[in-house]
């Protein structure tokens, strides 16, 4: 193999070319083809230099993209660790100084991302599960989960609340509510909190679900098949809405919320602690209308579409909703036919008394029944507990004690002021039909 011709070499070409050599006579003399001579002279000719340069075309992931995308998605990335291909792709669509460039597609980002060792998602093993009874419809049944003790950086500790459609595959409404409990990493959310974020999120989309499910949070859920149902339970039922529990210690019957949960965190709030929380909840709004809208989601029904595109019957709303409606929609006939439809236990305690809704809530029985144990029902018709004893069930009911239920007026179960000290003029609901025609 005949070696490599050095620069000095070439040089020497070209100037015996000018002084009227051939190719031919110059490569005879030096041994070498005369393609070679003849495209040293040329070059030199052309103003080009005797080096010799190797163009190496470019590889990699990314690589035939402007290098301003590659930065930016790093960035991203990196700014906030936990956001998804999706998104960063969203972002970069709306980056000014990227407008006019080709994007890479989703697909194209995770695999730039994953040849890092630090972006990669651990894999999870997949669990067998049949949840019992799954909503089919959209709107059928809303799932409503919480992240509690989010700490800011300037200190303010927030609760995240997240609802979600799983028919729909799409997030309902995502709400931040500051805490006072700066010191503890334990507690519950409250009632207020709750309904507020359902309020905001239905009053959003104009719409009441069928149902509604929760974990067992304490104060959303009685604590035994004993006690009275809660106020949120009442709440949702006044608005013709059943309460839907999880199974205890099957969180992936809420599956679908919480991984939007996840979503919600990583998207919105994660790389966002330095705001106030004003400015994060309009971060979540925003993120919310996002992936409803404009980002295709990678959910099975979705199939690379936005979820309004795969499931446009989201905005058909089967009941609609007005948050400023809400006393007009409340029905207390509702609770009341709930309740009469259940039959508690209670041990008369030593001063004659037992306690239903809890432990403040005692009613008097007389101290004849004390350490005795007496059945109670709801007499929807005078909206009193009435009490019998155990034997009586089977036979003729006698009563032993008839009391007005306490706080289960509309006031306490909506925790609104009834008009018009509530929170807008409020408006009857009326009857509606649709005409064909």
């Amino acid at each position: 193999m005949r070696e490599r011709t050095t620069p000095d070499l070439r040089r020497t070409f070209y100037t015996l070319h000018q002084q009227g050599l051939s190719y031919c006579e110059i490569a005879d003399q030096y041994d070498v083809s005369r393609e070679c001579v003849r495209y040293w002279c040329r070059r030199q000719r052309d103003g080009g230099t005797c080096e010799t340069v190797y163009h190496k075309p470019k590889t990699g992931i990314l690589s035939r993209f402007d290098w301003r995308i590659r930065l930016h998605v790093l960035r991203l990335r990196l700014r906030q660790p936990r956001l998804g291909p999706g998104m960063i792709r969203d972002k970069l669509s709306k980056q000014a100084s990227l407008r006019g460039l080709v994007l890479p597609s989703v697909a194209q980002i995770g695999r730039y991302l994953h040849q890092w060792i630090r972006f990669r998602r651990k894999p999870r093993k997949k669990r067998k599960d049949q949840r019992p009874d799954p909503p089919t419809q959209v709107h059928q049944r809303h799932q409503l989960d919480f992240k509690l003790n989010i700490t800011l950086h300037d200190g303010t500790r927030v609760d995240l609340h997240t609802i979600r459609d799983p028919v729909g595959e799409v997030c309902i409404g995502a709400v931040l509510h500051p805490t006072e409990l700066v010191h503890t990493r334990t507690h519950h959310v409250t009632l207020d909190d709750v309904r507020s974020t359902c309020r905001r999120s239905w009053n959003s989309w104009g719409l009441l679900p069928q149902e509604v499910q929760t974990d067992g949070e304490p104060t959303l859920v009685a604590q035994s098949n004993h006690d009275l149902p809660s106020n949120f339970t009442l709440w949702l039922r006044g608005l013709g809405i059943k309460h839907n529990v999880i199974r205890r210690g099957k969180p992936r019957d809420n599956a679908e919320v919480e991984r939007c949960h996840q979503t919600i965190n990583n998207c919105a709030i994660v790389g966002h602690e330095r705001y106030s929380v004003a400015r994060v909840q309009s971060i979540l709004d925003q993120t919310v209308l996002d992936l409803a809208f404009d980002i295709p989601s990678r959910a099975e029904g979705c199939a690379g579409r936005t979820p309004l595109e795969a499931h446009p019957e989201l905005l058909a709303a089967p009941r609609t909703f007005k948050a400023e409606h809400e006393l007009a929609l409340f029905d207390l006939k509702r609770v009341d036919a709930f309740l009469s439809m259940f039959t508690w236990t209670r041990k008369v305690n030593k001063t004659g008394q037992v306690s239903i809704g809890g432990q403040n809530e005692r009613y008097s029985v007389g101290r004849d029944y004390a350490g005795q144990e007496v059945w109670v029902r709801f007499d929807l018709a005078d909206r009193h507990f009435v009490f019998y004893q155990p034997t009586a069930v089977h036979g003729d009911l006698q009563e032993i004690g008839r009391r007005p239920a306490r706080h289960l007026e509309t006031e306490d179960l909506v925790g609104l002021a009834i008009w018009p000290a509530g929170l807008l003029p409020q408006q009857l609901a009326l009857p509606f039909c649709f005409v064909e025609g």
